[in-house]
């Protein structure tokens, strides 16, 4: 299971981010692509707004996106060397601020200062006490109208599968064919680090004991082949907000489609204006 610890020591210290992070989007053709074709449309009636608080940048991949988006940006990341990373790459960028924290509280910033969270692909790694604390202190800084969007585990959902890959895992250790076979049809290998002790429903229940209200949930396949729904992304906002509202929960088994789809039709796009060199 990815403890405080093992985060830490992962993309603080062992991880080489090759390219920022960046390596994370190739499958939809690149962090632009990603951007506006998955997550923009998710989160658009969010932005653009005031104060935005990113959990969890790494190396900043969507950072920039964010702080062209409002008017104040903070990033806090548990791995000191992702803030320093981040300093250097946005530092002409006047409205940002970066500081590391303790992989679960957020004692930098304001009550009631934040008009909306954000964290994608960093908190999938984070199991259920992480994400408790962190809804905790969400109650704290989210702002009258505040909302957050947190992309996390559902990986707790599928432990009875997960035991099964674990055990041909062992099986075929020693048998690299076999092995290569199985990963290449998801059989094994499938859970990608994910927090074990976290599902939908417990994001929801962490919502519900912090005294905030979970207003929507997607519950997303990562990975093409297989189909494994071993993630979510949810919205939490305050009781009586303006997003308040009974919880939608909507399961898509053809996120990573998403992903395929936006590769192939950017590629008549993406690369114009690259070379204007004329035959």
């Amino acid at each position: 299971m990815p403890s405080i610890e093992w985060n830490r020591s992962v993309w603080g210290a062992s991880y080489s981010w090759p390219v920022q992070g960046d390596e994370w989007s190739a499958v939809w053709g690149g962090v632009e692509t990603h951007w506006f074709a998955t997550i923009l449309p998710r989160i658009r009636r969010f932005l653009p707004t005031g104060t935005v608080l990113e959990i969890a940048p790494g190396y900043g991949r969507w950072t920039g996106y964010l702080l062209s988006s409002c008017d104040r940006y903070i990033g806090v990341d548990l791995a000191e060397a992702c803030v320093l990373g981040c300093k250097q790459r946005f530092s002409a960028a006047g409205n940002s601020a970066f500081f590391s924290n303790d992989g679960k509280s957020l004692p930098m910033i304001a009550d009631r200062s934040i008009d909306f969270v954000f964290s994608f692909d960093s908190l999938v790694h984070a199991e259920a006490d992480v994400i408790d604390a962190y809804m905790a202190e969400l109650s704290r800084v989210l702002a009258p109208d505040g909302i957050a969007f947190i992309h996390h585990s559902n990986l707790g959902a599928h432990l009875r599968g997960l035991s099964v890959a674990r055990w041909l895992e062992r099986a075929v250790r020693r048998v690299p064919p076999a092995r290569h076979l199985l990963m290449h049809l998801r059989i094994v290998d499938w859970d990608h680090a994910r927090a074990r002790s976290m599902t939908a429903g417990r994001f929801a229940e962490a919502c519900r004991n912090a005294g905030l209200a979970c207003v929507g949930q997607e519950i997303i396949d990562w990975g093409h082949i297989g189909r494994k729904m071993i993630d979510c992304l949810s919205l939490a906002t305050r009781l009586g907000s303006r997003w308040d509202r009974r919880n939608v929960i909507v399961n898509n088994p053809n996120f990573m489609d998403e992903a395929f789809s936006a590769r192939r039709i950017a590629s008549v796009y993406s690369s114009l204006g690259a070379d204007d060199s004329k035959d």
